[in-house]
C-alpha cells in the first residue's frame, strides 16, 4: 500500500463515527510486555452493512481466521490488536497454520506498529475450540507472539525493539 493510500485509509477510518449500535462478540485477554490488557471483538452496522471484527472465511484452497480487538466494546481505529491466521485448504482440528500474523496498532493506521512479521520467533495460535453453526460460530484460542517495532507499516521490522504478547481469545465469530 502506498503512503498516500495509507494516509487516505487512516483519514477515512478516523472520520467514521463511533457506531452506537455496536455489539460485543467477545474478548481478547492478553499480557502485552507483562501488562494485563483487554480488547473486545465487536459487530456493528455501518452504512447498512453489518461488519464483524472476528470472522472465519472458509475456502477449499485457503481458510482465513481474522480477529481484531478494540479497547472498548465499540469500533475504534486506535489501540487495535489484530490476529490473522491462514490455513492451507479447509481448516481441520489440529491443522498447523500456513501463517500467523499478530499486530498491535496503539495509535491507529498512521503508526507506529508492533508486528510479529519479521520477528525472530514466529507467532503461534492454538485453536482450543472452533465450533461453526452455519454463518456463525465460536472461537476459543491461545496465542503467543513477539511484536517488533515498525514506525510505518512499510518500514523494515526492528528486531532489536520487540515486546512479548500472550493471550486468550474467546469470541463469537461470523463465518463467511
Amino acid at each position: 500500500m502506498s503512503p498516500r493510500s495509507r494516509a487516505l485509509l487512516a483519514a477515512a477510518l478516523a472520520a467514521l463515527p463511533a457506531a452506537a449500535n455496536a455489539e460485543a462478540l467477545g474478548r481478547i485477554d492478553a499480557y502485552l510486555e507483562g501488562e494485563r490488557r483487554n480488547w473486545h471483538t465487536v459487530t456493528m452496522s455501518q452504512g447498512g452493512d453489518a461488519t464483524a471484527s472476528a470472522s472465519l472465511r472458509r475456502g477449499t484452497r485457503l481458510t482465513e481466521l481474522s480477529v481484531h480487538g478494540h479497547p472498548e466494546p465499540a469500533f475504534s481505529t486506535r489501540d487495535v490488536l489484530s490476529l490473522e491466521v491462514r490455513y492451507l485448504g479447509a481448516y481441520a482440528p489440529g491443522a498447523l497454520p500456513l501463517s500467523v500474523d499478530v499486530m498491535h496498532m496503539p495509535e491507529g493506521m498512521a503508526g507506529p506498529f508492533w508486528t510479529s512479521r519479521g520477528a525472530a520467533n514466529p507467532a503461534r495460535v492454538d485453536i482450543v475450540e472452533l465450533d461453526v453453526y452455519g454463518s456463525y460460530g465460536r472461537l476459543v484460542a491461545t496465542f503467543e507472539a513477539e511484536l517488533c517495532f515498525r514506525p510505518i507499516i512499510s518500514s523494515a521490522t526492528d528486531t532489536g525493539n520487540c515486546r512479548p504478547v500472550t493471550g486468550l481469545i474467546e469470541t463469537e465469530i461470523v463465518v463467511e
